[in-house]
C-alpha cells in the first residue's frame, strides 16, 4: 500500500508542476477571467485545490503529532484567509506554496509504512461533522479531490483556449 500513496503523492506533485508551469505564463488576465465553473476562474479553482492541501495537512498534522515532516511543514499553521489577498500580492506566492506543501507532503508519506498508512484518523469535515478513517482512505479522497480540480482548470483552460494537456499518469511517478 506504501508503494501505491507514495506514488500517487508523487504524480501529485508532478501534475502540479505541470499545472504551474502552464498558469504562471498566462497572465492576469487569463488566470482571473470568469469562466462560468464553480470556482470561477483558473486561480480561484487553484486557491481551492491548495487550501484543501492545507487543510489535509493540518488534520494530519493533529493525527501524527510524532512525524518530523509534517513538524517542519509551515502550513499546519497556515493561516487560509491570506488566500484572500489579490492577486497582485498572493499570486506567486501561491504559486510557490503549491510546490512546497507537494514537497511536504511526499516527505510525510517517505516516513510512513502499511501499519501507519492502517492507523485511523479522525477529524472534523468541513462541516464540523467528526469524521474517521484509514489514513490511506484519506489520501485517496485528498487525492482524488485534487485531480478533479486540476480537471476543472484544464476544462476552465480550455474556455480560455489555453493548451494544456497534463493527464499522462505513467510519465509522471
Amino acid at each position: 500500500m506504501r508503494e501505491i500513496i507514495a506514488a500517487l503523492a508523487l504524480y501529485k506533485k508532478n501534475v502540479d508542476e505541470s499545472v504551474l508551469a502552464i498558469v504562471e505564463n498566462l497572465g492576469e488576465d487569463k488566470l482571473l477571467a470568469p469562466t462560468g465553473a464553480y470556482f470561477p476562474t483558473v486561480y480561484d479553482q487553484l486557491k481551492h485545490l491548495f487550501g484543501s492541501d492545507v487543510n489535509w495537512v493540518k488534520r494530519l498534522k493533529a493525527a501524527f503529532p510524532r512525524s518530523a515532516a509534517l513538524a517542519k511543514c509551515r502550513f499546519a499553521e497556515f493561516d487560509l484567509q491570506s488566500l484572500k489577498a489579490p492577486f497582485a500580492e498572493a499570486g506567486a506566492r501561491l504559486f510557490a506554496d503549491m510546490r512546497e506543501i507537494d514537497r511536504d507532503v511526499l516527505d510525510f508519506v517517505a516516513e510512513l509504512d502499511d501499519a501507519a498508512l492502517a492507523a485511523p484518523v479522525s477529524y472534523k469535515n468541513y462541516k464540523g461533522a467528526d469524521e474517521s478513517h484509514e489514513l490511506w482512505k484519506v489520501f485517496l479522497q485528498w487525492f482524488n479531490h485534487g485531480s478533479h480540480h486540476r480537471g476543472s482548470v484544464s476544462v476552465q483552460m480550455d474556455s480560455l483556449g489555453v493548451e494544456n494537456d497534463y493527464s499522462a499518469v505513467l510519465p509522471r511517478i
